[in-house]
């Protein structure tokens, strides 16, 4: 009688406990598939609609995203490299430390996504949306931003060596404690970025206005390139002679 009730006991535990979804890599793409680890590497996946899927962990190394919605996905710990999302829509999305080297995200929208400690090395972000979004403590080195649009945007702590902000939209970006080095900012728009403590070793301010921004300190324009053509903000002075002045710095 007593293993009766407990062999029933346990049928009704078992059936009283939700069934938990697992990934399926057999799945076809669609809106909220879960692929989470699973391999889909070298694919053309182009235009198709992956939003609010759970892509955490998986492999997508080299596959074709570009001009697809992944809107809400979770791509958290992905293998982005050489991936392409160009000109897709990755709004809401969670990047938080992917790797993605040499990804191409160009035109890509990243509003209010969570790029947090993600690994950027020389990718390709020209003329995306990135605002409202973190990018706190990712590694952005030799990625290009030109003309991308970075209002608002956390990049606290981000090591941005090289990278290339040319005529970028930053108004508003947080760049406290962030390695600048040797990055480029001709023709960015700044106002209200904080510079706070940011590392600016030979970084490139040539062509830059930075009346506008705040927490930047005479010590560290010191480390910087810049010239006549560098604006900085009141009480700021520009060394003299600039470091590197006359010297192009090696951006290959």
């Amino acid at each position: 009688m007593r293993l009766t009730v407990l062999a029933l006991a346990a049928a009704f535990a078992c059936a009283a406990t939700p069934s938990i979804a697992l990934a399926d890599c057999r799945h076809n793409a669609g809106p909220g598939v879960d692929w989470s680890g699973c391999s889909k590497k070298l694919l053309m996946l182009g235009g198709a609609n992956l939003a609010g899927a759970n892509l955490t962990g998986a492999n997508l190394s080299s596959t074709d995203l570009g001009n697809a919605n992944l809107a809400g996905a979770r791509l958290d710990s992905a293998d982005l490299g050489h991936t392409s999302f160009k000109g897709g829509n990755l709004e809401g999305a969670s990047l938080v430390k992917a790797e993605g080297h040499r990804t191409n995200l160009s035109s890509v929208n990243l509003k209010g996504a969570d790029l947090q400690g993600a690994e950027l090395f020389r990718a390709n972000l020209r003329e995306a949306t990135v605002t409202d979004a973190s990018l706190a403590r990712a590694s952005l080195q030799r990625a290009d931003l030109t003309g991308a649009v970075l209002d608002d945007t956390d990049l606290s702590k981000a090591d941005a060596i090289r990278a290339d902000f040319s005529n970028a939209s930053l108004t508003g970006t947080d760049f406290t404690f962030a390695i600048l080095a040797r990055a480029r900012f001709a023709g960015a728009r700044l106002t209200g970025s904080d510079w706070t403590n940011a590392y600016l070793f030979r970084s490139q301010l040539a062509g830059a206005d930075l009346s506008g921004v705040i927490g930047l300190m005479t010590s560290q324009v010191a480390l910087a390139c810049g010239d006549q053509t560098t604006v900085l903000p009141a009480g700021v002075e520009a060394p003299s002679p600039w470091p590197c002045s006359g010297a192009p710095d090696d951006q290959d």
